[in-house]
């Protein structure tokens, strides 16, 4: 009888504490809420829970996303601007409050975040955004700062890198020109040819014409290739590139274009093949394109870089 009475008062204590333990708690009932749908209860539930003291990351990003569901910018930015306060060395929060600011139009301040997050964490998408804003508010000399901070910390971009080798050059800063465009060289799709032709420029400059003989060199094989399809009419990059080169030294420059010329085209052993003093360059000037149909074109396009050798009709016709 009373084993009987005592298993059923612990079975009724059981269950009252298992009621009692699955109660819904408070962040259980406004998660409901947000989930349901009821946005409204969602939001005066999380606000007084905001203002018991309540600052758990999850409850705070859904209080403030629900401020901005209702279009309440004032709130939303208290609620914001608090949470990163109270997590000042944490990324995350930080890119929050930039995102808002840029939402809202509230450039001044997107800015400043935005400089607060790259030294709190340097990456190249926040450095993007900066440059952006950087640019659509006129603030040059700020953006020069940021692209040479980028250029020592490897971060660059190719087209960055190009930029701040042009700005560079323009305003007679050689070196800074020549670290950024040998940075550009280095990353950038082999096609691309204005940083380059203003690399060799800057390293004719500055006397270091060997350097920039070799890159020239090195640039115009894969030139004469890409000039194939170029529009008729337009200017070639190799074409002006082995102008400038003969203008620099044209023994040396003759030799090199030889050597790139004699490396694609196939032939005999090397020693078999002619010396640099058969070797022709055939530069046309850049308004030399004709008239004839697509062969002649194409032929006077490929004569632009190729270092032809005089003994070729022995060659093909020893072949």
């Amino acid at each position: 009888m009373f084993r009987h009475i005592a298993l059923i008062i612990v079975l009724a204590l059981a269950a009252v504490a298992a009621g009692v333990a699955m109660v819904p708690g408070e962040r259980e009932q406004w998660t409901m809420l947000v989930r349901d749908g009821h946005n409204e209860a969602a939001l005066k539930a999380l606000e007084a829970h905001y203002q018991a003291g309540g600052r758990e990351v999850d409850a705070v990003v859904h209080l403030y996303k629900l401020y901005m569901s209702f279009a309440d910018i004032d709130d939303a930015t208290r609620i914001i601007e608090g949470f990163a306060k109270d997590h000042p060395d944490d990324p995350a929060a930080v890119a929050m409050l930039a995102k808002h600011y840029g939402d809202i139009q509230d450039k001044p301040a997107e800015i400043a975040t935005l400089e607060r997050l790259f030294k709190l964490e340097p990456s190249a998408a926040t450095a993007h955004d900066l440059l952006a804003n950087y640019r659509l508010e006129g603030a040059f000399n700020r953006e020069e700062s940021l692209l040479r901070t980028l250029l020592a910390r490897q971060m660059i971009t190719a087209n960055d890198a190009e930029r701040l080798g042009l700005i560079l050059a323009g305003r007679g800063d050689l070196y800074g020109a020549r670290d950024a465009l040998t940075r550009f060289d280095e990353i950038a799709n082999p096609e691309r040819s204005v940083g380059r032709i203003a690399l060799f420029d800057v390293l004719v400059q500055i006397g270091d014409k060997t350097t920039a003989l070799t890159k020239a060199a090195s640039w115009i094989g894969y030139w004469r290739k890409v000039s194939i399809h170029r529009a008729v009419g337009s200017e070639i990059p190799s074409a002006r590139l082995v102008r400038m080169m003969l203008a620099v030294d044209e023994n040396a420059a003759r030799r090199l274009i030889c050597e790139v010329q004699r490396s694609e085209a196939p032939g005999p052993a090397d020693d078999d093949k002619p010396s640099d003093d058969n070797c022709t360059i055939a530069v046309p000037s850049p308004t030399a394109q004709s008239d004839n149909d697509g062969s002649n074109n194409a032929g006077a396009t490929n004569s632009l870089t190729t270092a032809e050798t005089r003994e070729e009709p022995l060659r093909r016709r020893r072949r």
